[in-house]
């Protein structure tokens, strides 16, 4: 998909559907049928409660353990985690570990230091620390509630003592600025598919570049999904609007990395084709962080 078709189809999300459409009256149907499931099931609970992309919910889908009001509620939640997008993300999930093991083990150093900016609860990161005992972490998200549950699951994994919480955004330049100690990788799980606009996510390579300087960064993007629309009008998000997310290709992504200061290292992607997985490493004679 070029990035101009993903725009379009975008912006065909972000429009309400005629009340005489029959996709409108289908939609309106399975929002009624989910909300009624989230009285059985817990993964759909969670969502209509915090939002189908908030941290609770990632932990659920991450979980992958039907819950549930009765068995119907427990064959419901199972449903839900069996959708193409649920596998999707735990798949990324061991991807993202492994990109951010080989990360670790390319830095230029025998204790790196690893940012993830939109944490979450993480735990690619955290599971990455168990495997590397020599690296260091630094959550940040805006969710002072989602870095409670990452910090109590880092004690869990027994790597507590290596991990530093912060409440900021990832696209609040004096934030990036005040990063200490200053990572050596910088991770960026689900983060872009929720923020609109091409220019902000153009624009906060450059800020990464130019405030932070790590030497490589793992991120993901969204690149298809089958059930697109479906999210978008059955689906919340974390302050209640619809579940509109944004694909973009890989290549649009890679071009902002290249254009900051940055090359692909490594590219993966899960069963259903649905995001990759990038790692790209610090350009020789790339610009650092401004002072």
């Amino acid at each position: 998909m070029s990035a101009d078709l993903a725009a379009h189809r975008f912006e065909a999300l972000r429009a309400e559907l005629p009340r005489s459409s029959p996709r409108a009256w289908r939609f309106a149907a399975l929002a009624v049928a989910s909300r009624a499931g989230a009285c059985l099931s817990e993964g759909t609970r969670i969502g209509h409660r915090h939002g189908f992309d908030s941290g609770p919910f990632m932990a659920h889908v991450y979980a992958d353990r039907a819950v549930g009001r009765t068995s119907l509620g427990r064959r419901l939640d199972r449903r839900l985690l069996d959708r193409a997008t649920c596998q999707a993300f735990r798949d990324i999930r061991g991807l993202a570990e492994a990109a951010v093991v080989e990360a670790i083990d390319a830095a230029d150093s025998d204790r790196p230091v690893v940012a993830d900016l939109a944490a979450g609860p993480s735990p690619y990161l955290l599971r990455a620390l168990g495997q590397r005992p020599g690296a260091t972490a630094v959550l940040c998200d805006v969710d002072a509630a989602a870095l409670e549950q990452a910090f109590a699951a880092a004690g869990e994994l027994g790597v507590q003592d290596r991990v530093i919480t912060r409440q900021a955004s990832a696209f609040e330049r004096a934030a990036l600025a005040a990063l200490s100690p200053r990572p050596d990788v910088v991770c960026e799980l689900g983060l872009y598919g929720i923020y609109h606009d091409d220019a902000i996510i153009e624009r906060h390579f450059v800020d990464l570049a130019e405030r932070v300087a790590p030497a490589q960064i793992v991120c993901n993007v969204q690149v298809a999904n089958p059930e697109i629309e479906y999210i978008a009008r059955v689906w919340r998000n974390a302050e209640g609007g619809r579940c509109v997310w944004r694909l973009r290709p890989a290549e649009q992504i890679e071009g902002y990395a290249r254009a900051a200061g940055w090359e692909p290292a490594s590219v993966s992607s899960d069963r259903h084709g649905i995001y990759r997985v990038m790692r790209f490493v610090r350009r020789d004679g790339a610009p650092g962080a401004a002072p």
